[in-house]
């Protein structure tokens, strides 16, 4: 059966378009003119994705976003397509709880790749998954305590939260694969940079890893810890979970270069990323926390963790940067003791 999309856009031309080329892709399409009018679609029958337009008569495309989180079960694959014109724009639209974000002129190449790996993102939130744990001795001391952050629908406000509040912040190197394009992770890290107070870096290949800064994985590229000098690299290998930047190949590569202080954190987010890196970190006698689904935008990213069955700390939103300070400060201390 073909996939069904909702295209929301008060563009005819551009809307007629994009349904014919979705068509043409094998998908079945259905136009709205506007965010009222879907609404109506949405309460009628299901949908696999919604691409909406952001600027539109009456509800807009955030608008409509924020409608189907409340109100539509299952939720689709939500995409904002808009002309990001401004920083502030940009902003605003990170924080829309859209799974995905293209800009204008839209690039129907793009659009098709990243519309079908959202859509498998989506179907592997539904077959339960089979996760093995397998314990390692490694006898490591690092220079410092490592703090592995998973995160992508809902992810930019929860990790504004985590980094505005966080404890003794200069206690540990964090090291953040947020899921997004470029453009969207380089307005988010000038803005946690100015919000958190903290230095931020979004990588680039070699940097030296430094406790009390951030380094953010940058579009379309893994990144991974070289456990023999401690810098954070470019890896440009295929996606996993079908995304680039995966949290996979970071908490992989961190549980082998700090052992049991490697911090693992899964937040919200559609999909499965980070959970078998998740085990890594378990089998190394690492920590892994995640973020309360109850209190997620998408709740399936930590689910998956649970449902898997590794151990875990489960801690809800507003208290996620208590937790992470309280695992990280025994661990400093351990380190400086040794």
């Amino acid at each position: 059966m073909n996939k069904k999309i909702l295209v929301v856009e008060d563009e005819l031309v551009g809307a007629l378009l994009l349904k014919r080329l979705l068509i043409k892709s094998g998908y079945d399409v259905v136009v709205a003119n506007n965010g009222n009018e879907a609404i109506e679609h949405l309460k009628k029958e299901a949908f696999d994705a919604v691409l909406t337009d952001w600027m539109m008569p009456q509800t807009d495309g955030i608008e409509l976003i924020k409608y189907i989180r409340k109100k539509i079960d299952p939720i689709p694959y939500l995409i904002l397509i808009t002309a990001l014109v401004s920083e502030g724009s940009k902003q605003y639209a990170v924080e829309s709880g859209a799974d995905d974000f293209i800009a204008k002129p839209v690039d129907i190449d793009d659009l098709l790749v990243r519309l079908k790996d959202g859509l498998d993102r989506q179907q592997q939130v539904k077959p339960a998954v089979s996760v093995t744990v397998v314990s390692r001795e490694i006898d490591v001391k690092p220079p410092h305590v490592c703090v592995a952050i998973a995160s992508s629908t809902g992810g930019p406000p929860t990790l504004m939260h985590v980094f505005k509040n966080l404890e003794w912040k200069n206690n540990a190197a964090y090291l953040v694969v947020q899921h997004g394009p470029a453009w969207m992770l380089e307005t988010f890290s000038d803005r946690l940079r100015k919000e958190s107070g903290m230095p931020v870096n979004l990588v680039a290949n070699r940097m030296i890893i430094q406790p009390g800064t951030i380094y953010l994985a940058p579009g379309d590229k893994h990144i991974r810890v070289d456990k023999e000098s401690y810098h954070v690299v470019i890896d440009n290998g295929p996606k996993e979970n079908f995304v680039r930047p995966s949290a996979e190949p970071l908490f992989r590569s961190a549980a082998d270069a700090y052992g049991k202080f490697c911090i693992g954190v899964v937040l919200t987010g559609l999909g499965r990323d980070g959970a078998q890196g998740a085990a890594s970190i378990v089998g190394v006698k690492g920590t892994v926390i995640v973020q309360d689904p109850d209190t997620c935008i998408a709740p399936s990213m930590p689910n998956t963790v649970i449902e898997s069955g590794i151990q875990h700390r489960k801690v809800p939103f507003q208290d996620l940067p208590k937790a992470i300070s309280e695992t990280v400060f025994p661990l400093a201390a351990n380190l400086k003791r040794s």
